[in-house]
């Protein structure tokens, strides 16, 4: 499938009932647990589909892994792990304890903050890793529903963030990484 990079989005929060406009390359940034993706045409708006916080937090998994596996000069066994776990709870979100997800996440988190120290392409993607995680995690406080809902989607941003500066710091385009984000999106609902 091939898009138009100037496509255009509304996002609406239907937690809040806020709404905002973006574009095909800003489409990952702008997503929150329990939104609604529509396109903006010329005649309205075409429906693509409702992120839940399970949605969002696959998609920062696999932003996670894409960037792990395409950006890092080494191996983080530690964010490996974390991607596992996080898409062992994905699954079954009860075969996963909140336990292990904050412990991923502090591993993660650590294995980031040594690769950052060797300053490698690494550091993004186990920091991509530890958001996904987080994202997770931020599901052991459903009895806090809205400071759930904004965990997930702060935990996403940084995925998508950490995914784009790996491949920057690898020494790829931040804007090709963008793209393939929002395309993954799409392909996602199944939007051509």
């Amino acid at each position: 499938m091939s898009y138009i990079v100037g496509m255009k989005f509304r996002i609406i929060n239907l937690t809040d009932g806020s709404q905002k406009d973006c574009s095909f390359q800003d489409l990952s940034k702008c997503l929150s647990s329990n939104c609604v993706i529509l396109r903006v045409k010329e005649e309205g708006f075409q429906s693509i589909g409702l992120v839940t916080h399970q949605t969002l937090v696959f998609f920062a998994v696999e932003f996670a892994h894409y960037a792990l596996q395409n950006y890092a000069k080494k191996k983080s066994p530690k964010a490996e792990i974390c991607i596992s776990l996080v898409r062992k709870w994905i699954e079954d979100d009860t075969s996963v304890s909140n336990e292990e997800l904050r412990a991923a996440y502090a591993a993660a988190y650590s294995a980031a903050n040594a690769a950052y120290a060797a300053a490698d392409a690494a550091y993004y993607a186990a920091d991509a890793a530890a958001a996904a995680a987080n994202a997770a995690n931020s599901a052991t406080y459903a009895t806090y529903a809205t400071y759930a809902t904004y965990a997930t989607a702060d935990a996403a941003a940084a995925t998508t963030y950490a995914a784009t500066a790996a491949a920057a710091a690898a020494g790829k385009n931040k804007l090709d990484e963008q793209n393939r984000q929002a395309t993954f999106i799409l392909n996602f609902f199944g939007t051509e």
